[in-house]
C-alpha cells in the first residue's frame, strides 16, 4: 500500500528549519570572530614578559625573544608556542625546570624558572668559575659566589660526580666550616676546615662511600683531648684512622 506525505508535515518542517537558522548562523558568527580574536586580534596579544623565580631574568627574555623561537611581543596569547619556549629556556645550563604559561587576564608570558642549586664551584683551564649542583651538572656562575672552593687534578665527568655525591653526603655543619675541597681521583678526597683541630683540620677521606661510619669515626676522634690540635685525620680506612 503506497503512503503520501502530507503537505501539511512537509510546510512544518520547513518552517522547523527555517527557525533554526538564525541560530546556527550566530553559532558560526561568534565561532569565526573568537577564532578571529585568540589567533589575530591584538586584543588577546602577548603585551609582556614575566619570569619569576630568578634574578637573571634578562637571559631569560634572551632565550625566548631569540628569533629562532619565532616569538615576538604583540604576537596573539593563543599563537605562542609555550612548549617550545620551555625547551628553549631548558637549554640554558643553569636552568633546572622551566613552565611557561599564557596569562589571559593580563595579556602576557608567564616564565617560572626553578635554578640548579650549586653545591660547590671551581675555576675552569679558562678561569672561569663554574658551580656543581647535586646531580653533578657544571653550569657557569656569575662570579666568585659562596660555595666550597674544588681543586680538581683533572676535570672530567667522573671526578665531578664523585665529588657531588661527597659533597651531598657531607653532614651540614661540616660543609658550613669548609674551606676548601681537593680530589685527585675516585679514591682520593680531602677537605679542609677551619675551627677544628688546630684550627684548619685537612680531613682525608679516601672515596665517597662509608661516609655515615666515616662522620662517626671523625667525631669521636675530635672529642679526645690528645687530638684537640690535630692538623691532619685521614679516614680512607675509618676502622683504622690516623691522626697527625
Amino acid at each position: 500500500m503506497l503512503k503520501f506525505k502530507s503537505p501539511k508535515n512537509g510546510l512544518h518542517l520547513k518552517i522547523r528549519k527555517i527557525k533554526h537558522f538564525p541560530g546556527i548562523f550566530l553559532a558560526v558568527v561568534l565561532l569565526g570572530l573568537l577564532t578571529y580574536l585568540l589567533g589575530w586580534s591584538t586584543l588577546l596579544a602577548a603585551r609582556t614578559v614575566v619570569v619569576d623565580g630568578t634574578t637573571r631574568s634578562e637571559e631569560i627574555n634572551g632565550q625566548i625573544l631569540n628569533s629562532v623561537s619565532n616569538f615576538h611581543i604583540g604576537e596573539p596569547l593563543a599563537r605562542v608556542d609555550v612548549h617550545s619556549l620551555t625547551r628553549r629556556i631548558s637549554l640554558l645550563e643553569w636552568v633546572d625546570k622551566a613552565s611557561v604559561k599564557r596569562d589571559w587576564l593580563h595579556g602576557r608570558i608567564h616564565v617560572v624558572i626553578q635554578e640548579r642549586n650549586p653545591i660547590a664551584q671551581f675555576v675552569d683551564s679558562s678561569g672561569s668559575f663554574k658551580l656543581i649542583d647535586k646531580s653533578g651538572v657544571v653550569f657557569t656562575a656569575k662570579g666568585d659566589g659562596k660555595y666550597p672552593h674544588i681543586s680538581f687534578s683533572s676535570i672530567n665527568p667522573e671526578l665531578i660526580s664523585s665529588m657531588a655525591i661527597f659533597v651531598q653526603a657531607l653532614h651540614p655543619d661540616l660543609i658550613e666550616n669548609l674551606e676548601s675541597l681537593a680530589i685527585r681521583s675516585t679514591d682520593f678526597i680531602q677537605s679542609r676546615h677551619t675551627g677544628l683541630g688546630s684550627g684548619h683540620l685537612i680531613i682525608r677521606w679516601g672515596d665517597n662511600s662509608e661516609m655515615a661510619t666515616k662522620d662517626k669515626v671523625l667525631r669521636a676522634l675530635l672529642t679526645l683531648p690528645e687530638n684537640a690540635k690535630a692538623k691532619l685525620i685521614d679516614l680512607s680506612s675509618p676502622l683504622s684512622p690516623i691522626v697527625k
